[in-house]
């Protein structure tokens, strides 16, 4: 946990393998070192990549379809995180394969 500034930290999580990464559970936690946290004054920045197939790529293109349509239908990272959805913030962005 370090100061950031205007009432902003910089805080690292780690997890087990086997661990459900609760983060607002864990982010909880830091009462005890002296910093509460109200849930509904937290934001969660996280980034979306939206994958792009392209023509001349590395791969053949109905293996970047497929892995674009498998990256567009799996889970976001808010809902594994356990974030409340109306406190995250996501930044995307556009990644050609």
């Amino acid at each position: 946990m370090s100061p950031l500034g205007h009432d902003c930290w910089a805080v690292t999580l780690n997890f087990g393998f086997k661990n459900d990464p609760d983060v607002p559970q864990a982010l909880g936690l830091l009462k005890q070192r002296g910093l509460p946290l109200d849930d509904m004054q937290t934001s969660y920045f996280l980034s979306r990549d939206i994958v792009i197939p392209t023509l001349g790529g590395g791969m053949m293109m109905w293996r970047e379809k497929l892995f674009a349509s498998l990256h567009r239908n799996s889970a976001g990272a808010a809902d594994f995180l356990f974030l409340p959805t109306n406190r995250v913030v996501e930044l995307g962005s556009k990644v050609e394969i």
